[in-house]
């Protein structure tokens, strides 16, 4: 099996908005069952949880995740919360957008979806706002033809990737709605290997946030292949997996993880060198001392550093310009960041050898 192979195995021949009532249909009734975030203080910002506090007790209790992907930046955006259930994250995101801003939550359960609407006006009231900038659509997100091609800031989801029958169709839709230079910010678990179909396939599975889950390099290859040149992962941690759980996915391990893509034409396949330099200002809230750009890539505040053009890309050309001082251009190409492997270690040329006298060293690895 490769991966092209993978990704159609993975796409179920199904009706979404059918298969989204099954999985509604096989989800646990208590959340916490089956949540696949935490609420930790890596997960949630800060300055977002003082805004727990303006969202009705009843949407915060049927809501089934309790990571909150809200990336920094999003006042005055247009924002799309995809399968935003029973409204939690889109009315915190409601508060960060500002009454200039909007959010559009698209649901494919109406039940969840009537527990959002029933308290948006209460809600609009707590912020203090004068006009509604909340707006739900009955939905699938393999669907998204209500909403104008690039006509959205940001794309937020909390676990609901892996629900996706058409993880194709998925990111397609979110392309095709980003504005250029927008970005789909999400959190959700992938694997270290493929699923056997059989498991993958399962809405039982499905529902428990497990059987969904893509391995992380096809998750990669896919993006890529749709124009998301260069996914980031600003947080990683290890999926809460039960005992029963290990068992239907032996020797398989689960990662909670945001994600960060970023529809830019700047952006390559691979680091690529122009000479550019960022300095992170410091002016982020939740991020005083440092821009957490990957999760093993941090920028701290105030220090020049020469980088690659996929990091320029999102510094220089995104709304986070207004978090960095940007130095360069791409008038000169300096080559792979991380060196090249091929062309420069290349042995001196000394004739041409019979295979019988030079060998081929065949290896894996």
């Amino acid at each position: 099996m490769d991966s092209k192979d993978y990704q159609s195995w993975y796409t179920m021949d199904v009706d979404p908005s059918d298969y989204y009532a099954q999985i509604a249909a096989e989800s646990p009734k208590d959340p916490l069952a089956y949540a696949r975030t935490r609420d930790t203080d890596l997960t949630v910002p800060p300055s977002v949880r003082d805004k727990m506090f303006n969202v009705s007790a009843e949407i915060k209790n049927l809501f089934n995740e309790y990571g909150t992907p809200l990336p920094p930046l999003m006042g005055g955006c247009t924002v799309v919360n995809l399968c935003c259930g029973t409204g939690r994250d889109l009315y915190l995101a409601a508060q960060l957008v500002g009454e200039n801003g909007k959010v559009i939550g698209v649901e494919p359960d109406a039940a969840k979806l009537e527990v959002a609407q029933k308290y948006l006006d209460k809600e609009i009231k707590q912020f203090g706002y004068s006009n509604c900038n909340v707006e739900f659509i009955n939905s699938v997100p393999e669907n998204l033809s209500a909403i104008a091609d690039e006509s959205i800031d940001i794309v937020i989801s909390n676990c609901t990737f892996n629900l996706s029958p058409n993880k194709d169709k998925y990111i397609e839709e979110v392309k095709r709605v980003l504005k250029q230079d927008g970005e789909f910010y999400f959190t959700d678990v992938f694997t270290d290997r493929r699923i056997p179909v059989e498991k993958a396939k399962d809405v039982k599975l499905r529902a428990l946030r497990l059987g969904g889950a893509m391995y992380i390099n096809d998750f990669r290859r896919l993006v890529q292949s749709k124009g998301f040149h260069d996914p980031r992962y600003p947080m990683t941690f290890q999926t809460p997996v039960t005992a029963s759980e290990k068992a239907l996915f032996p020797d398989t391990a689960f990662a909670t993880m945001t994600v960060r893509l970023i529809k830019s034409s700047w952006s390559e396949d691979v680091c690529e060198s122009y000479g550019e330099t960022v300095t992170y200002k410091g002016n982020l809230p939740d991020y005083p001392d440092c821009f957490l750009f990957d999760f093993n890539i941090k920028f701290p505040t105030g220090k020049t550093c020469a980088v690659c053009g996929n990091v320029s890309a999102l510094a220089a050309h995104t709304r986070y310009a207004a978090a960095f001082d940007y130095t360069g251009n791409r008038n000169q190409h300096i080559g792979d960041t991380h060196g090249d492997k091929i062309i420069k270690v290349a042995p001196a040329y000394e004739g041409v050898y019979d295979e019988d006298d030079q060998p081929i060293q065949a290896s894996c690895c």
